[in-house]
Order: structure tokens, then sequence, then C-alpha cells
């Protein structure tokens, strides 16, 4: 193999890590540069399914020998290693010294796709997924010997690094999507914020939604807020967050944020790894939370389970929903349509059945029960 074909085919494999379509045009250039009229990576996912790029005669019964060889469900002439990331089987590994053309392994799995030779390589073990390399010459083509093996040696490492890299990108793709489609159902607004400046690095869609009620802004891309005072004591939480130092006892400066008409929000200003260096958001880019909450935009009371949870008739958990929407037992009943009695009545069950004894403890239970998720 010519070092400028190597060279040309390690940068291909790189690129296949951000475009695995890719495969498609680089498996040829590794054919060719390895003599060989066939080639193909197959992923297989642990869970099924997977992905097979392949180049030349379909390969499907190389596929399930080293899907089985991998998995230790087939025989070989002699101990086989072939679980570990760049192992290395071939044709002569496998079926022995003596007589290879008169083993089970080319009769059975070489002979019927047209091959004289193959070569596989064990080049992704991950927790999610397992993958081959494979490369294989024709009945016209010499097998391959030492001096092959030894060029090839020299490609296999980065086939092996480019799947490994591939395969992280993928997981932490599919991470951060999925924690960023959970963290934008909340009504909590959440920022991502780097350095002591409070650079924005990420905002859920409540968190954007607040930097339009005027208690909060982004100003060149940093995270401020309108007041002085509020702005002062934001900068200092986002500081001392951004230096990895928190409160000893909560781990969180809570700051109050006034708007301009009077009301506001309330920010919690976490540093993500101030304790056991665990960051709970590590899927997404920020060295420090910023937590908001509207104290006048409520979250959607989850009733129904609570009514499950306690066992709340249709009717008790009808009266519970207006007491948890601000009115008093004698304003339930006149939408109800009941008198003042039936509600009171229903109201000492819901304390029964909850273990409350009084109309705020039921309702700081239900309070401690809500999660702080958008409405629809």
């Amino acid at each position: 193999m010519r070092a400028e074909s190597l060279s040309e085919i390690i940068g291909t494999l790189y690129d296949c890590v951000l475009e695995p379509q890719r495969w498609n045009a680089t498996l040829p250039l590794i054919s060719a540069a390895g003599e060989s009229t066939a080639s193909s990576i197959v992923v297989q996912d642990r869970g099924g399914g997977g992905c097979v790029f392949e180049h030349g005669a379909d390969q499907s019964f190389l596929r399930l020998y080293f899907e089985k060889l991998a998995t230790s469900q087939v025989a070989t002439a002699r101990p086989l290693a072939f679980n570990h990331v760049g192992d290395v089987a071939t044709m002569t590994m496998i079926a022995g010294e003596r007589e290879v053309q008169n083993s089970d392994f080319y009769v059975k799995w070489v002979k019927p796709l047209g091959f004289r030779d193959v070569i596989g390589v064990f080049v992704l073990k991950s927790g999610r997924r397992v993958g081959w390399f494979s490369l294989a010459r024709s009945d016209v083509q010499s097998r391959y010997d030492d001096r092959d093996l030894r060029a090839l040696g020299l490609l296999f490492p980065h086939v092996c690094r480019a799947l490994l890299i591939s395969d992280a990108l993928d997981l932490q793709t599919i991470a951060s999507a999925r924690l960023e489609e959970t963290v934008d159902g909340l009504s909590t607004g959440i920022f991502l914020t780097e350095g002591e400046h409070g650079r924005i690095t990420y905002m859920n869609s409540s968190a954007e939604q607040l930097l339009a009620g005027g208690a909060l802004a982004n100003r060149n891309g940093r995270l401020t807020a309108a007041t002085a005072g509020a702005r002062d004591a934001l900068s200092r939480a986002l500081a001392a967050s951004a230096s990895g130092t928190a409160p000893p006892e909560s781990g969180r400066h809570a700051v109050a944020l006034p708007g301009p008409e009077g009301g506001g929000l309330v920010a919690n200003v976490l540093p993500l790894s101030w304790r056991d260096g665990r960051n709970p958001l590590s899927a997404l880019r920020g060295g420090t939370a910023v937590i908001v909450q509207d104290p006048a935009v409520p979250a959607v009371l989850p009733l129904d389970a609570f009514a499950e949870l306690y066992g709340l008739t249709a009717t008790e958990a009808r009266v519970l929903d207006h007491l948890a929407r601000g009115r008093t037992p004698q304003d339930a009943a006149d939408v109800l349509g009941v008198g003042l009695t039936t509600v009171k009545t229903h109201l000492q069950k819901l304390f029964a059945k909850t273990g409350t004894n009084r109309q705020t403890e039921l309702l700081q239970l239900l309070a401690r029960s809500t999660p702080p998720l958008r409405a629809d």
C-alpha cells in the first residue's frame, strides 16, 4: 500500500465520523488499496438494528459469520480471540494452516460468495454497539500474505478510532437531544452559562419567554438583570459559580429579579460541578445553571395522578381543583351548583384520605406533588 493511498484513506475515514454515508465512497478506496474485491463496515446495535456499508459483492454470509464469531457461536480450527477492538481474524486463523480450501469455513461461508480469502477486524465495542470491518479477495486473486497484513495493519487502528469517535459523538448527540427535549418541557426557565460574566450557552423555551418579561435580559449574549441591585446580585452569583464555589448548605445562590412594573422572578444560580464533580446537565454546554421561576405563573396541577394516589372520587378531585385555583369553599359550591355543607363534607374526606388537617396543608401537599411542566 502506497503512503499516498494510506494518507488519503485515513483522511476520508475521519470524514466518515461526521458523515457516515461517506463510507460508501471510502470502502472502494480501501478495497483498491488492499487489492481486494470487496469490503464492508457493519455496526450492530445491541438492542437490535444497526447499519451496513458494503462495497463489492453481497457479503451477508460473512456478516453473519463474524457476528457468530464475536459471540463464540462458531468453532475455529484453533482458539481465536475476536471480541476485543483491534482483533484480526484471517481465513488461515479460522480454518487452520492446512487444507484451508477444504475447511468447513471456506466451503460454507467463503466459497459461495466467490471469495478466495477474507480478513475480519473487530472495530467497535461499546455499551450500545459492536462493529466489524472485513475485506475479501475473489477466487482469481491471491490470498493475503504477511506483507498484506502488515500494510493493512497500518490502516486498521484508524478504522477502529473513527468508529469509536463516531459512536461517542452519536451517543452524546442523542443524549443532548433527549435532554434538551425534556428540559424544554419545563415551566421553569433554565439558562446555562459559562464564565464569570454569564455568557449564555443554552436556554430552554420557558427561559426565552422570561427574557421578554423585562426582569431578565440578554445583552450581547450575556445574562443580566433589569434593575441595578438585581444586576449586581446576579453578577456576583454567576462569578462565584464560575469559580466553582457555592453556599455550603444549599449549593445555590437565590436572587430576586424585580420586574420593571412590579412583580418579577426568582432565580437560583447553581454551579453544575460544585458537589462531587457531578453535572446533571452534562449533555448540554455550560458550567452554571440559572433556574428561574415566575411565581405568578402556576404549573399544571397533576390532579388525575394525585387523585389516583390518594383514592379520591371524581367529585372530591373537582372540589380540590377549585380550592387549588384560589377559590373559597363557598366559591367552589357556587361553581359546582351544590351547597356549602356538601363542599365541606368533601373537604373533610379529602383531609382524611391525604392525612392532612387543614386546607393549607392539603394545598401544600398538592403543590409538592406538582412538577414544573409547561402546559401544552
